[in-house]
């Protein structure tokens, strides 16, 4: 179908059903008067002209059948031939279907008797007629309605008598039933095999249709209307054996049908895909950029009602989408192909791949690229893959590059024996590479990728000796290599060859792509942006210009500007979506697309992105595969801010032993693995196992990028905080001061990185008593990110929660609970109001409302923030206590509900440290005040003792706890 009947179909259904049974006349008057839209009324127009061809079931005859059929002149005859009607079952464009019933030996015989809107009286249009009667009478099939008879009414009016089936159309009965896309696709393959049947008897369908597929009572496929059959033996291929019957439902009509194309088998495999796309969406295909139809996937995720469209198909749009993309966008699009020699050869191969779909087998409509190939050898060959599956990727970069060249050279013969010696000399350099992997010159140990690329520069000088224009290909192959390997100041020098070297638009950014990629390793952001706006304004071709703009998004976030890295991903997305065989960079975009509504401070899109992007992953790879380890870490960073700690960790470890398996243990992204799996255990209280991760972290990225790298100021802005939560101040403060450095030394004095180690000082110098000092830091942190990242950023919501606390510890008390209520919902925006921080912020909103004197509010506040700790934290968990401390203080009687509680939280506060010794002297306090209150004063003696002890301990005791303390 053309791209624009397709799109606009909506529109013009209804119109052409009105305008198909008018008069030549009343027909121009309606495209005049009722379609005012230009592109409508040609589009309508065309398929009207279609409609309009006179052929042997056409003309002046068809009157009778159109009298018959409305019951004008002598009216609708209780009989037709043997058979009697019984009612009326239905009505379609090419006539109208009874229940008819005939008595035979004792017996009655019902059928569908169908009565086509045509008249034939002449004798040869009667004799062609019976012809293909008889043609049809040879399918016997099971899940084909079986032709029983046939004839003319006396007014020449063709009629088939037909198996009669008591079933609903296909799409109805997986609805109703809310069948899964395993079931569809079983269902629909038999569906293919009836039609292959008929295909093999050199008979075409060419209405397929739900309304001519009814599934019985039983969950078996019947077809029905095979209508008037084009018979393709070549025998009889004249314009003798066409009925010209140009009757067809638009819908489902291959783009053949609506011009002067041949009417083949491919004609039938694109109805079926129609319907299949139909069936696993329930819609109908869209027209993509390009003219073929949109990928299934791709429409379904567009749609404002996905959730309704996956509910009858037992599923979420979010796994519909996701079991959808890759093999069935790839079969559906290839049985839609506009063009029918890109179809599938017949039903049977549309059948054939839905089946290895479903036995999770290679289907054969994906292309069997290279990397298609070599990825099955890898799987077939794990071992070896594992140890040097890095090497052999960056390589590859150069290889598709000379096929890419070759391909476009085919034309001139000079230039394909070129690119033939390019391509073998690439070739020979990869074989070189790994000729020393052998048990006489490794000696049974094994050989790294470091040993490998060490190989492969000592061996570039032969093959550049012969084919000095591989330099740049080989150059950036090798630094792509290199820096994947930490070797930030090598594959920075090759990085840079491979950009001197360059000859064409395709080296040049492909070269800068590395340039860009090692100057952003090594935290020079300012030069790395400047670099892949170069590599886009040079991009060639969408793959490239691809490329460049997931790099340069990724920069863009990198730098705190989201909204500008967004922008430039959605239209990486939508192309994407639109072509099946580009799960990889959807992979890849959806990865950065979550990598960047992260930053963004929208935490469930970016987790959705992240859990599909993994589930691709997975999919497309044998495990263990650098690519999944990435994407089951940036999944768990999010996961990790919104609480979710005990799922981050079990990622992370996933992540970190196959990182460790497959690049080292001296690698970046090793050390990247171990620093988050460090945040997961010290979120799960385990601060011991923490403390070492962070530090062995640290030395190895101060070896491996330098002492002012990104990740260094990270490692070390958590070590800070993990230290003031074991109670090491100096050592907190120290490690702060050189994060703070290090941040601003790679990232500039604005970048949220830095507003965020700001808060962070703040918190330190607010436990510290430095009241001023706090205040001033916050507000110069909240100066950062409310430019950067706009005012609704979960980031600016922390800042205005954490200045809140210190303008209510300095008895500012209107301007912290302002401050509170608007970061609050900051944070409620972006987080969710069920997350652990935001339960914490609230904790600390309700005590400064109990300090207003506002107890209602902060009772419920304190409820609020306990029914989330309590879906967040398992019980015994430091952050829960703390949380249900303060529900008690602030209880409306504190000294009923403590008598089974409150000894339950002590114990869990006392076995915290240092970190929770304000905590425990706040409960310890309420405890001390209960049992006075309950006359035991030697119990409070004693619990005051030791709250006096923890609060002697601390550099600095808040208000609230001197005041708890004055009144006892």
């Amino acid at each position: 179908m053309k791209p624009g009947l397709r799109a606009r179909w909506p529109e013009l259904e209804p119109l052409f059903d009105r305008a198909i049974d008018l008069d030549p006349e009343a027909r121009e008057r309606f495209l005049r008067e009722d379609v005012q839209d230009q592109e409508l009324r040609d589009l309508l127009g065309e398929l009207l002209a279609g409609d309009d061809t006179d052929g042997v079931l056409d003309g002046e005859s068809a009157r009778y059948a159109e009298r018959l059929l409305h019951g004008e002149g002598p009216g609708m005859p209780a009989r037709i031939g043997p058979y009697r009607l019984v009612r009326l079952l239905g009505e379609g464009g090419s006539g109208s279907v009874y229940l008819a019933e005939r008595e035979a030996e004792g017996y009655v015989r019902q059928v569908a008797l169908k009565l086509l809107r045509v008249g034939l009286r002449d004798p040869a249009e009667q004799e062609r007629f019976g012809r293909e009667r008889r043609i049809l009478a040879r399918l016997t099939h099971p899940s084909i309605a079986r032709l029983q008879d046939g004839g003319f009414t006396d007014e020449g009016v063709p009629w088939f008598a037909l198996d009669y089936v008591e079933g609903e159309p296909l799409t109805a009965w997986c609805d109703n039933r809310r069948c899964g896309l395993q079931a569809r696709i079983t269902l629909f393959v038999a569906v293919c095999r009836a039609v292959a049947y008929a295909h093999r008897l050199l008979i075409v369908h060419r209405d397929l249709k739900p309304a001519n597929i009814l599934v019985d009572r039983d969950g078996r496929p019947h077809l029905l209307d095979f209508g008037i059959a084009k018979l393709l033996d070549a025998s009889e291929r004249s314009d003798d054996t066409r009925t010209g019957l140009r009757r067809l439902t638009p819908a489902y009509a291959a783009p053949e049908q609506f011009g002067s194309g041949a009417i083949t088998t491919a004609t039938d495999v694109y109805a079926l895909g129609v319907l299949l796309h139909e069936l696993l969406t329930g819609l109908r295909p869209a027209a993509g950029g390009n003219g073929e139809a949109q990928a299934a996937s791709a429409a379904l995720s567009v749609q404002a009602d996905r959730e309704a469209l996956a509910h009858p198909r037992g599923s979420t749009a979010r796994a519909l989408t996701r079991a959808l993309r890759g093999d069935l966008d790839t079969i559906v699009a290839t049985a839609l192909a506009e063009d029918p020699q890109r179809r599938y050869g017949g039903a049977e191969a549309l059948a054939d791949d839905l089946e290895r779909h479903l036995r999770q087998h290679p289907i054969r409509a994906r292309r069997a690229s290279a990397r298609y190939r070599l990825g099955k050898f890898l799987r077939r060959h794990r071992v070896a893959a594992v140890s040097t599956a890095l090497i052999a990727a960056s390589i590859a970069i150069g290889v598709a590059a000379t096929l890419r060249e070759s391909r476009a050279a085919r034309q001139a013969a000079v230039d394909a024996a070129r690119q033939a010696e390019r391509a073998d000399a690439v070739r020979t350099f990869v074989m070189a590479l790994f000729a020393g992997v052998t048990p006489d010159e490794s000696r049974g140990r094994s050989v790294t990728a470091r040993e490998l690329l060490e190989r492969g520069e000592g061996r570039m000088a032969e093959v550049l000796a012969r084919q000095p224009q591989l330099n740049s290909e080989l150059s950036a192959a090798l630094a792509g290599a290199w820096r994947q390997l930490g070797a930030l100041d090598r594959a920075g020098d090759l990085a840079e060859r491979a950009l001197a070297a360059a000859t064409g638009d395709a080296q040049r950014q492909a070269a800068l792509l590395e340039v860009g990629a090692v100057r952003v390793a090594q935290g020079r952001l300012n030069d790395a942006e400047r670099v892949l706006r170069e590599a886009l304004a040079t991009a060639s071709d969408e793959p490239a210009t691809g490329e460049a703009r997931t790099r340069l998004a990724e920069l863009l976030a990198e730098a705190g500007r989201p909204q500008e890295a967004l922008a430039l991903l959605d239209a990486n997305l939508g192309v994407d979506r639109a072509d099946p065989a580009a799960t990889g960079r959807l992979t890849r975009d959806l990865a950065a697309l979550g990598s960047i509504r992260f930053r963004a401070g929208d935490l469930p899109g970016a987790e959705q992105a992240l859990r599909e992007a993994l589930d691709l992953s997975r999919h497309d790879h044998a495990q263990p595969h650098t690519e999944t380890a990435r994407r089951a870490h940036d999944l768990a960073v999010v996961l990790l801010q919104k609480g979710a700690a005990a799922e981050a960790a079990d990622l992370l470890g996933e992540a970190l032993a196959a990182r460790v398996q497959l690049l080292g243990e001296r690698h970046p992204d090793v050390a990247q693995s171990r620093f988050n799996l460090a945040v997961a255990r010290q979120r799960l209280g385990d601060t011991g196992t923490a403390d070492r991760l962070y530090r062995e972290t640290l030395d190895l990225q101060r070896d491996l990028l330098g002492p002012t790298h990104p990740d260094v100021a990270g490692t070390l802005n958590s070590l800070a905080m993990l230290a003031w939560q074991r109670d090491d101040a100096d050592a907190a403060i120290a490690h702060m001061e050189e994060a703070l450095a290090a941040a601003r030394s790679a990232y500039g004095a604005s970048h949220p990185t830095v507003a965020t180690m700001l808060g962070n000082l703040a918190s330190f110098e607010r436990a510290s008593g430095r009241l001023a000092d706090a205040e001033r830091d916050q507000r110069a942190a909240l100066a950062i990110v409310r430019p950067a990242l706009g005012e609704n950023h979960y980031l600016v919501g922390v800042g205005r929660v954490g200045l809140a606390t210190t303008l209510g510890e300095r008895g500012e008390l209107d301007a912290a609970l302002a401050e509170y209520e608007a970061g609050l919902a900051v944070l409620e925006s972006g987080l969710g109001a069920g997350h652990a921080d935001v339960a914490q912020a609230r904790v600390a909103y309700a005590e400064a409302l109990q300090a207003a004197g506002r107890s209602e509010d902060a009772r419920a506040q304190a409820d609020q923030a306990m029914a989330a700790a309590e879906q967040a934290f398992p019980a015994g968990h430091p952050r829960r206590a703390r949380i249900e401390l303060a529900t008690l203080r602030l209880a409306a009687d504190g000294c009923i509900a403590p008598d089974t509680r409150l000894p339950a939280v002590i114990e869990v506060l006392a076995g915290g440290g240092s970190a929770l010794r304000l905590d425990l002297a706040a409960a310890l306090l309420l405890q001390a005040a209960c049992q006075r209150r309950a006359g035991d004063p030697r119990a409070a003696e004693d619990t005051l003792a030791r709250a006096d002890a923890a609060l002697a301990a601390a550099r600095y005791v808040p208000r609230r706890l001197r005041a708890a303390r004055a009144a006892l």
